[in-house]
């Protein structure tokens, strides 16, 4: 009895120690089904993980990671940088989204090739403003320090004896970082030339006395043309007193004020003394010492608004050579033999008159035309001093005699025998017939004058005695 209860409960003990085994087998299969099945949606999950990348909202393609998207706008954004020169920025938008899509994968060279193709960079600049108004960008500080050289520059004159002490410039001009396209971007000649422009202002002038295209024009620091283009109705360069005008005036953008140092040279006129001498007729004069200026170098201080000189200030002056006196002799000594007004025929042997004084086709012929041979000689119609000999124009070579009370011209002479300040007699040779200046044929032009050598004319003629 004993021994089959035992073995009852030995059997008994066996039955549940494997159902128990199969319980936890069961449930450890059930548990690892389950573990694999998670590691395997979190291995799926992570692998179809991708970022939809968009530009300004168009989608462009798959990426697998931020990191990788900013590799490839970090690299483009440098390219561009080492294009222009300067720091960049791109103008559209990046943007992306996670997505899942297990069936597909990134695709960083399409990305890259696209947007290579649709961003477009800013570069950095400096905005200029004036009183608050953007006007236009430039490139750089040093830029901006040109800008303010220009504009002084535009107004000051390149010459060593100025020198400029001071610009100030009326409006506020500011800059700001600024970023834009690069071909917006000015330079700071062509802003400064903006500036001191500004706009076309209009304004109407009321023609007056005294008026004249060129005068307004040069008043308004505009040319006649652009004075005719604004006003068609203007008929050739009449202007009536009254008649209205169309002004486009330049209203500059700044008002550009200088103050420079400027060093002038002036001349300080010489004395002069004279001496007399009796070797030298009444009439004549003859330097001895010739005179010379003095030098005195004298500094202003000069305001300029807008290139306009408006004041001029007398700071020192220092004279930096003396002058020099001039030394002149005087004539005293007399004519020894007048002029009568009975004058000698003036060509050798007579010759012929070939044409007389007064009007003629050619217009009024001041004096007598005697035809001669060539090399026949000129004499002195009277006695007298020569005031002229040499090439004088249309006279060809010619002599002037000054007689007291008229003054006789030999014209178109070969060649002339007396020069300027000798005494001559009445009857000496004075000269050769020639063609020289305008001449069609061998001839002595000759002319009587008073009051000077251009003074009146008067015919020769009358001063001969009939044989």
């Amino acid at each position: 009895m004993k021994i089959t209860e035992t073995l009852s409960k030995k059997l008994s003990l066996v039955k549940n120690t494997r159902l128990a085994k199969g319980v936890q087998t069961a449930i450890f299969l059930g548990l690892s089904a389950i573990l694999i099945c998670g590691l395997l949606q979190t291995h799926l999950l992570q692998k179809g993980n991708l970022l939809l990348v968009e530009v300004d909202g168009l989608q462009i393609g798959l990426i697998s990671s931020e990191e990788a998207l900013n590799e490839i706008l970090d690299a483009l954004n440098e390219e561009a940088a080492d294009y222009y020169g300067m720091p960049v920025r791109a103008e559209e938008k990046v943007t992306y989204s996670e997505v899942f899509l297990p069936m597909e994968k990134g695709e960083p060279d399409k990305i890259s090739a696209q947007l290579r193709n649709m961003l477009s960079y800013k570069v950095a600049a400096r905005m200029v403003s004036v009183n608050g108004i953007d006007v236009l960008p430039l490139a750089t500080e040093d830029e901006v320090a040109l800008l303010y050289e220009q504009m002084a520059s535009a107004f000051t004159p390149n010459s060593s004896n100025v020198l400029l002490e001071d610009v100030q410039v009326d409006e506020r001009i500011t800059t700001r970082d600024y970023y834009c396209y690069p071909e917006e971007i000015s330079n700071a000649e062509t802003l400064a030339a903006i500036l001191l422009r500004g706009t076309d202002r209009r304004e109407v002038y009321l023609v007056s006395r005294g008026d004249s295209l060129w005068k307004i024009a040069r008043d308004y620091s505009l040319s006649v043309d652009e004075l005719k283009e604004a006003n068609p109705q203007i008929k050739g360069d009449r202007l009536q007193i009254g008649d209205e005008l169309s002004l486009i005036v330049p209203e500059p953008m700044v008002n550009v004020y200088t103050v420079e140092r400027l060093t002038i040279e002036e001349k300080i006129p010489f004395s002069v003394k004279h001496v007399n001498d009796d070797s030298l007729w009444k009439m004549q004069t003859q330097i001895i010492e010739a005179g010379e200026y003095g030098i005195k170098e004298i500094v202003y201080q000069v305001t300029r608004e807008n290139g306009v000189e408006t004041t001029r200030t007398f700071m020192s002056e220092e004279v930096v050579k003396e002058p020099k006196t001039q030394l002149v002799a005087q004539g005293t000594a007399t004519i020894p033999s007048r002029g009568t007004g009975d004058f000698l025929w003036p060509v050798a042997g007579g010759g012929r008159i070939t044409s007389g004084y007064g009007w003629r086709s050619g217009g009024f012929h001041s004096g007598l035309d005697v035809g001669a041979r060539k090399g026949t000689s000129v004499l002195a119609a009277d006695s007298g001093v020569v005031v002229f000999s040499g090439w004088d124009g249309g006279y060809g070579n010619s002599v002037v005699i000054f007689h007291g009370n008229y003054y006789t011209r030999y014209g178109h002479n070969t060649e002339n025998k007396v020069s300027a300040g000798q005494a001559v007699n009445k009857g000496d040779v004075i000269g050769t017939v020639g063609i020289t200046g305008q001449a069609t044929g061998y001839h002595l032009h000759f002319e009587v004058r008073t009051g000077g050598v251009y003074g009146k004319a008067y015919d020769p003629l009358d001063f001969f005695s009939p044989n």
